[in-house]
This record gives C-alpha cells, sequence and structure tokens, in this order.
C-alpha cells in the first residue's frame, strides 16, 4: 500500500474558470457529477491570473462575478464530505495592467526595458527571478494553505518564463553565474545563447524547489503538481528551461497535455491515435514509480467552447489507459461539464473512468513493457528537433518508429538518455536509435556493451555523428558498430530516388523481393561507404532517376559503393544501419518498402521470435503492460481503431477472431478486465513452451485481461 493517496490512482476533472463562472456557483451539483463519473479528485481555479477566493492581499484581483461567496470554501466542504480529494489551480504566468502599474519592478523586461507581454499583449509576464513569479507566488499558495484544507497545489504554466529576460534580477544573477552579459541579437535556439538557457533552467529548477517546498511545508500529504510538455513539444521546452527531465522530481504524479486535437503540431488537426498512449509511455520511462496522467479531456486546447468529437474522445481516452495511463479531464467553460457551453460531452468519461475505479487492484503501477526499447536523447531533440514537422529532424523519426511498432503489434517502452545505463537495457531484445544523432562518449559505451553481450541494434541516420552538446563528430561515434564510415556527402532523396536491392536478406522478409531491383528511398541519405568485410550491404544508394522526359528516365549504373542498408554482427548481437531515413519515412511516407524493412530489421536484430505475439489487424492496437515491482503480473489491452477512412470517426467497425500469444512464462490467474465478447484465455504447450493463447471473439471498441504469470519455458 502505497503512503500517500497521490501515489494511487487518480482519475480528475477538472473545471476550468471563467470569470463570469463564479456566479452563483453550486458545489454540490460539481460534487454530484464527479461522484456519477467516479472522478475522485477535483481541480479548481484559486487565482493568479484572477482570484476567486476573497483575497485581501496586495495584488489580489478578485473576480467581479464572486461576490460574498467562498468557492473554494464550499468546495473542499463537498468534496471532503464525500471523500473526494480537491487541488486548487494557481497561475502565476502574469497579471493585467492595472496591477503591473502598481509592481512594475516586480515582473519581467525586454532589453530595451519595456515590460514582458504575453497570450494577445494582456498578461504582463514576470520571470523566474522576479519577485511576482517567486516571494509573490510564494505568499500566495501559503496564504491558500493556511486558509484552505485542501490536498494539493497545481502550479499551472509553471513554464512562464519564456525566452531571455533582461530584468535586473536576470542581468545580475546571469552575470554571477557566466562572468558575463546575456547576450542579445542572436536566435534564442543559437549556440550563443546555450550558456544563458542553461543557466535558466537552473533558475526555473529552483523555481519548483521553492514552491514544492512552500506546499510540503503544510505536510507530505499535499501534491504539488503540474502540466510539463512531452517528448514531441520542443520549443516549449526550449524557451521555458523546464521539460520532464527537468521536472520529474519535482512533482508527486506527473501530467502532461496530451489532447486529442493536435496541440503537438500545430499544422495537424487530429494527433494519431497512438499518441495519447505514446505520451504515457514517455511518462512511465521518465518516472516509473509516479503515476502517469494524460491532461485531455471533452474540450481541446484549440476549441475550448465546442466539445472534442466523441467517439474520437472515447478511444484516445482507451489509449491512455492501455499504456498504463490515468486521466485528467481537462473541461473548459463551466461550471462542470454538466453546466457548460457545450454539453454534448458531458459524462463521455464515466465509462473510462469507471474501469479504472474497478480495476485499480489490477491496474496500480502498470508500466509498458516490452523486448524493444526505442532510445529518446534530448540531445537530439534539443538540436534537430522542431515543433514543426516540415522543419523536424527529430520526432517525425520516433513517431515512424511507433507507427511500426504499433500496426505490427510489438510492445515497446521508451529508453530516455536520463541516468542511461546497462541496467536499463535489462529485458530487451533489441535498442532502437532512431536519429539518435547526440550521443556522450558513456551512451556509446553502454550501446557498444549491449550488443556485444547479444543485444540487437537497429539505428539510422546521423545516429552519433555529433556529442551530446550538439558538437560535430569526424565520422560515427558508433562506425565500429554500424560497420560504415560518412563520407560526409548528404543527398536529397526525396524525389525520383530508389535503393538498390544487393542481396537477398531477411530485412527483406515477405516482401517478394525476388521480384524486384530496387525498393522506395525518400527524404535524405547519408552516404556512407563500408568498412567491415563481413557486413552485408542489403540495399545501396541509387543516383537520382528523373522522371522526365520518360525516354531519359534511366541511368547507365544503379549499383554504388554507398550502403543504405548495412546489417552485420557485433559481437554476440545483431546490428542493422539504415544510412538514409527510413523510419521517418515510415511516418511522413508511409510505403510498404519503408514499413516492411524496418519491422524485418527490427525482427532479425532481435535475432529470433518475440516472447509476445499477436494476430490482428493494424488498426487494433495492443498494449503490453506489466508490474514495476512483480513483473510477472501483466495487463493486455486492445484499442480498437477500425473505421472509415477519414478523421474525425464517427463509427467503429467491429473486428473479430483476435489472438495473442505469450511465449515462455505459465498462468497463474486470469481477470477479464473488460470484454465486449466472451474472451478465452487458456495455456497451451507448444514444442516444449509454455503459451499463454487470449482470443477475444469481436472487439468493438476496448476489451483487457490481466494475467498473472510466472517464467515456465518447459514443459
Amino acid at each position: 500500500m502505497n503512503k500517500y493517496w497521490y501515489q494511487e490512482q487518480v482519475r480528475i476533472l477538472q473545471t476550468v474558470l471563467r470569470e463570469k463562472d463564479a456566479a452563483q456557483y453550486d458545489a454540490a451539483a460539481v460534487v454530484r457529477y464527479m461522484k456519477e463519473t467516479d472522478s475522485n479528485c477535483l481541480v479548481v481555479n484559486a487565482g493568479g491570473v484572477m482570484d476567486f477566493f476573497p483575497n485581501k492581499t496586495e495584488l489580489g484581483r478578485s473576480g467581479r462575478f464572486l461576490g460574498s461567496q467562498d468557492i473554494l470554501k464550499s468546495l473542499v466542504k463537498e468534496c471532503h464530505e464525500n471523500q473526494l480529494r480537491i487541488i486548487v489551480r494557481v497561475d502565476f504566468r502574469g497579471v493585467e495592467k492595472e496591477r503591473y502599474e502598481q509592481k512594475p519592478h516586480w515582473f519581467g523586461q525586454n532589453e530595451d526595458g519595456s515590460p514582458l507581454m504575453g497570450w494577445n499583449d494582456r498578461i504582463y509576464r514576470p520571470c523566474y527571478t522576479s519577485f511576482y513569479g517567486s516571494g509573490h507566488a510564494e505568499e500566495f499558495i501559503r496564504k491558500l494553505l493556511q486558509e484552505y484544507d485542501v490536498d494539493g497545489v497545481w502550479e499551472n504554466c509553471v513554464i512562464f518564463g519564456y525566452g531571455p529576460c533582461y530584468c535586473p534580477g536576470c542581468r545580475e544573477s546571469f552575470r554571477a553565474y557566466s562572468g558575463r552579459e546575456i547576450p542579445s541579437g542572436a536566435d534564442y535556439a543559437s549556440g550563443e545563447f546555450r550558456e544563458y538557457r542553461e543557466w535558466k533552467s537552473i533558475r526555473a529548477r529552483q523555481h519548483m524547489d521553492r514552491m514544492r517546498r512552500t506546499v510540503k511545508s503544510f505536510g507530505e500529504d499535499k501534491a504539488y503538481v503540474s502540466e510539463i510538455f512531452g517528448m514531441y513539444h520542443v520549443s516549449t521546452s526550449l524557451t521555458s528551461g523546464i521539460d520532464l527531465y527537468d521536472a520529474k522530481d519535482k512533482f508527486d504524479f506527473l501530467v502532461s497535455p496530451l489532447f486529442l486535437d493536435g496541440s503537438a503540431q500545430p499544422e495537424k488537426k487530429y494527433e494519431d491515435y497512438s499518441h495519447a498512449a505514446s505520451g504515457i509511455r514517455f511518462l512511465k520511462a521518465i518516472a516509473p514509480e509516479k503515476q502517469s496522467v494524460a491532461l485531455s479531456g471533452g474540450n481541446g486546447t484549440k476549441w475550448r467552447y465546442v466539445t472534442a468529437p466523441r467517439l474520437e474522445n472515447r478511444i484516445w481516452l482507451w489509449e491512455a489507459v492501455s499504456a498504463g495511463g490515468n486521466l485528467w479531464n481537462n473541461y473548459f467553460n463551466g461550471q462542470y461539464p454538466g453546466n457548460a457551453v457545450d454539453r454534448r460531452n458531458a459524462g463521455g468519461e464515466k465509462e473510462i473512468y469507471h474501469y479504472l475505479k474497478e480495476n485499480a487492484p489490477f491496474l496500480n503501477g502498470q508500466i509498458p513493457e516490452g523486448e524493444t526499447g526505442i532510445f529518446y536523447s534530448r540531445a537530439t531533440r534539443d538540436v534537430w528537433g522542431k515543433d514543426s514537422m516540415a522543419e523536424d529532424e527529430y520526432g517525425t523519426f520516433l513517431r515512424g518508429v511507433e507507427r511500426v511498432l504499433f500496426d505490427c503489434h510489438i510492445p515497446y517502452r521508451f529508453v530516455p538518455d536520463l541516468h542511461f545505463s546497462y541496467e536499463k537495457l535489462k529485458g530487451l531484445k533489441v535498442l532502437l536509435l532512431p536519429n539518435a544523432a547526440c550521443l556522450s562518449e558513456e551512451h556509446m559505451e553502454v550501446i557498444r556493451r549491449f550488443v556485444e553481450n547479444g543485444g540487437g541494434l537497429v539505428a539510422s541516420f546521423r545516429t552519433s555523428l555529433y556529442d551530446e552538446k550538439g558538437r560535430r563528430r569526424p565520422d560515427f561515434g558508433l562506425k565500429d558498430v554500424f560497420g560504415c564510415s560518412f563520407t560526409g556527402i548528404v543527398k536529397d532523396t526525396r524525389w525520383d530516388c530508389y535503393q538498390k536491392v544487393r542481396m537477398a536478406h531477411p530485412v527483406f522478409a515477405g516482401m517478394d523481393i525476388e521480384r524486384t531491383e530496387m525498393i522506395m528511398n525518400e527524404e535524405e541519405t547519408l552516404l556512407c561507404t563500408k568498412q567491415k568485410a563481413d557486413y552485408d550491404m542489403a540495399a545501396s544508394y541509387v543516383p537520382p532517376i528523373y522522371n522526365q522526359p520518360p525516354e531519359y528516365a534511366w541511368i547507365p549504373e544503379e549499383e554504388t559503393e554507398y550502403p543504405t542498408i548495412l546489417t552485420g554482427q557485433y559481437g554476440k548481437g545483431r546490428v542493422v544501419y539504415f544510412s538514409n531515413q527510413t523510419d521517418k519515412a515510415c511516418f511522413t511516407n508511409g510505403h510498404e518498402d519503408f514499413i516492411n524493412t524496418y519491422r524485418n530489421a527490427v525482427e532479425w536484430a532481435a535475432g529470433g521470435n518475440f516472447s509476445f505475439t499477436a494476430r490482428a489487424p493494424e488498426s487494433v492496437h495492443i498494449s503490453l503492460t506489466c508490474d514495476r515491482k512483480k513483473g510477472g503480473r501483466k495487463v493486455i489491452s486492445f484499442v480498437n481503431t477500425t473505421s472509415g477512412p477519414f478523421r474525425p470517426i464517427r463509427s467503429l467497425q467491429p473486428v473479430y477472431d483476435l489472438e495473442v500469444r505469450l511465449r515462455g512464462v505459465s498462468l497463474k490467474k486470469a481477470e477479464i478486465l473488460r470484454e465486449e465478447s466472451r474472451i478465452e484465455v487458456e495455456e497451451e504447450m507448444v514444442q516444449k513452451d509454455r503459451e499463454i493463447v487470449i482470443r477475444i471473439p469481436c472487439l468493438q471498441e476496448f476489451s483487457a485481461v490481466f494475467l498473472d504469470t510466472e517464467e515456465g519455458r518447459e514443459g
């Protein structure tokens, strides 16, 4: 049993109040809605940008519609009488003009001394060194916790310190840290600001430490949390100095915005369904001992007055749950979802929350499991990542790899470069390095050891060409493992480009390769030369064959010395290196040549069959999790996304006769957590191996099975 409430499952309702929502507030109705939907924790505005309690302190700003009400007092009473937790939302991103003019020296400054502005220029922003963002924020939280017996504090928008600040406090602090002045004139993402960004990250962590100490001074049972953007949000981390690596030890559970509406990519209307589960997998990889929570809900961040498409939203929530996540229903514009502008999604979380509540003993402590690991490189993200997919050279690689693993039902987990060690690779058969350009010498030694001892490796493109600071190496740091050397030449292979098939190899399994001389190429390709005689050149670079005019659509020589797919044995392990961007193209293009080649590379590098196999269409997402302390306690979840060709979907097509096999373990107990047809779980012997077999006659939306297993290969 965990010691504190926030270490157990949380099923959160948040009502993001507008000023007018304070009028005739009905705390009892809010709590009734929570009980009807099996929510167990409320997050509600307290103040900062605007106060929702009678705040008579300096710079207090109570809303015009609050009147004589004390919303927080009523909510605390109603929640605690019904055994519900309540967390107050505070927000120190800034103030309006009237309050700013009372204390202008409490806030941030541009280089010319003008105030830092934000959010449609309605808010005057502080910085991490300013009194408003530190001393005032601390006093504000202390006052709240002294007057109200709330269960925790959510510091909304803790990443308020965007970009450089030139206030006297920042100038003095940075000068003491670096011995020089804050840079000016250059791109904030450039190397000229690197030292400033490092300093700023230190000050941001100090801010979080200060707020945490304030909250915890009222008891360890008081939760301190904030939402931190995940692995695909590049600019937010870079400009604010805070990402999940910095924040994971500061908060009592981890929360990341995982909205359906494409908030991670500005040009996307809707995220891929896998994104919800992917975000939870990453949170679990960062801090497996903490609850991981998807900040999502009935309203997205772009269209706050209208609900998200209902069926899409249900699938989205099931995806997050399937990876072992908890949920945070972030609802805007009303006292609660049943009293909002758009009430069509009110109660939409009820069935998912009921599933979480009823199965909490089986779901608590579950983390993603798999024999395949995706290495996540924050250093590479900071150098090569971009929010825009058209410009991004890191996140799109990860998304391509995830697409392959999702489609092919290969369970996986993330292996972040945070505290990366050989022990972190325990249980993996294969490690994937999708364009992990920036690697330290220590990280490369861990990878070498893993492969030498029999682990598989699949790497691509610029992997190891740079050190952890983004400085270019003369050649691949892992060229001995890859079996090739970089010539320094990068070819644009976006148009009229192909790979020449040089041999029959398992990376082409099932691709009818004997009937073609070439496969697809796209994006960019590094020209590399083979350095190890015992490595195999499965495919090589083909210079462009321009398609017009068709009479000239040929070249005299298609074979070159530059491998695009190189395979070999390093120590006891197998290696596949793609000198092109096959993994990225799995996402940006999706041609079967890319998908099949990458899948085969993963399976070949793994050195044999995975212990988990599935018979199901690609549109069924299957997740495998296990108890982080008792690995034999597993949950297998099935999410159906089978539908028409367009998003958002309006109906699901049921799928039939699904089967999952788990080899090498024996079954102690099975529990059906949710089914839509009669699920069968049994144990079979196949060539002296025990196999647990799960058969699902029909999947309509979501099903899940709990297995208590133990090792037991031979009969």
